[in-house]
């Protein structure tokens, strides 16, 4: 009976043992990884601090220094969920670089996911709408205007819109199993935040994906439609514009050739009707003068109506091109995100089970390709327009 005993603590010695020994293994693995992901948990923590810098900037600026317009009311709800992104959403992403291998809190997981999708879903939403109320300020001036309650009302619909298309996230998204590759021929699991590989949920990944990635190409193509019709209307507006300008005055009085033609027609004989004939001469100048002033009102009322017609000020096309601008960095910023996604999906396996070393870390880049477009859009909203500049620079200057 002591030897079985023996026998019995021995076993268990040597799982015990085995089963430290790969968690010491799992650890240096997982440690390594980290490492390796130095340079892209770098980048990614350079945009967060840009984010977090910029966009309360642009809340501050926007919300409280500017008058309220249905502009700027949509510019700070896009910054509130840049910041919400970078401030929460973006942290667990550097945490999940960090723990490649060892992420095993499931509800964390959950909740940065879930605040990842709201935040980007919300920003398309309002993008949406920024592009509409361009659309109907320069393209249907005549038609009915969006105000601020409206504009309310449509944050509040993306903000449930954002929400319910993002909730899927609580139920696929986990700390999910996942193998190790490694040179000991072991088999080694370790924990990542991830979609699930239960085979129950597997239909509902692909259409939670599927979804979401169809639903972002459909809005960037409405967004691409709509800036083209307003930036085709700007430049419609421009060339009304040239073609109605008053042309310069020209050098020649018509004054001065009336006096002279009846000048030449004098005699010595006439000197007796000088006075008549004075007359006569301001009242051709009378009538040369009319002709040229009635030409000149006709052009300058063609040239008002023109501007009235369709009612682009310079104000107007400047915040049409920065808003043409931030979506641009948002298409291009936003579509690899989905794509890569997509792509593990189709993979069925870990990114670390079919990519190593530099392309490991650009994938890593390139699936949180999202947080651009939050780090980038309060710079941008900074470099064109010169009373944000001022205000902050000023703001500066006058702390020192």
């Amino acid at each position: 009976m002591t030897h079985a005993m023996a026998a019995s603590n021995g076993t268990m010695l040597t799982n015990n043992t085995i089963s430290h020994d790969h968690d010491v293994l799992i650890q240096e693995l997982n440690d390594k990884m980290a490492d390796q992901m130095v340079p892209a948990t770098v980048f990614i923590s350079t945009m967060m601090v840009l984010s977090l810098v910029g966009n309360p900037m642009v809340c501050y600026y926007y919300g409280a220094k500017t008058k309220l317009t249905t502009n700027t009311f949509f510019i700070v709800i896009l910054a509130l969920y840049d910041v919400i992104v970078c401030a929460i959403s973006v942290p667990g992403v550097i945490a999940d670089m960090k723990f490649f291998y060892t992420f095993e809190n499931n509800v964390a997981c959950k909740l940065l996911r879930f605040v990842n999708y709201f935040g980007s879903i919300g920003s398309i939403l309002t993008l949406i709408a920024i592009a509409m109320d361009r659309f109907k300020k320069i393209c249907r001036l005549t038609k009915p205007q969006m105000g601020i309650r409206t504009a309310k009302l449509v944050s509040l619909g993306s903000i449930g819109i954002a929400i319910m298309l993002s909730w899927p996230c609580l139920a696929i998204f986990g700390s999910i199993q996942v193998p190790i590759p490694n040179t000991y021929g072991l088999d080694l699991m370790g924990a990542d935040c991830t979609f699930t590989k239960d085979v129950a949920y597997q239909k509902y990944v692909w259409i939670f994906n599927g979804v979401l990635f169809v639903l972002s190409v459909g809005l960037s193509v409405i967004l691409i439609v709509l800036y083209s019709i307003i930036v085709h209307t700007i430049l419609s507006h421009k060339k009304r514009l040239i073609m109605h300008k008053p042309r310069k005055n020209r050098a020649s009085s018509s004054t001065e050739v009336e006096t002279s033609l009846t000048d030449c027609s004098h005699t010595a004989d006439d000197k007796l009707k000088e006075k008549e004939k004075g007359e006569i001469k301001t009242l051709l100048a009378t009538k040369s003068l009319a002709p040229r002033n009635d030409r000149h009102s006709t052009a300058s009322k063609k040239s008002t109506n023109a501007q009235k017609e369709s009612g682009i000020d310079s104000e107007a096309v400047k915040i049409t091109v920065v808003m043409v601008i931030v979506n641009i960095v948002f298409i291009v910023s936003f579509l690899p995100y989905l794509s890569l996604c997509v792509w593990v999906v189709f993979k069925s396996q870990h990114e670390s089970e079919f990519l190593s070393g530099a392309g490991l870390v650009l994938f890593k880049i390139g699936t949180r390709s999202f947080i651009f477009n939050s780090s980038l859009n309060p710079w941008i909203y900074g470099i064109f327009n010169s009373n944000f500049r001022h205000f902050y620079f000023g703001w500066l200057c006058r702390k020192r």
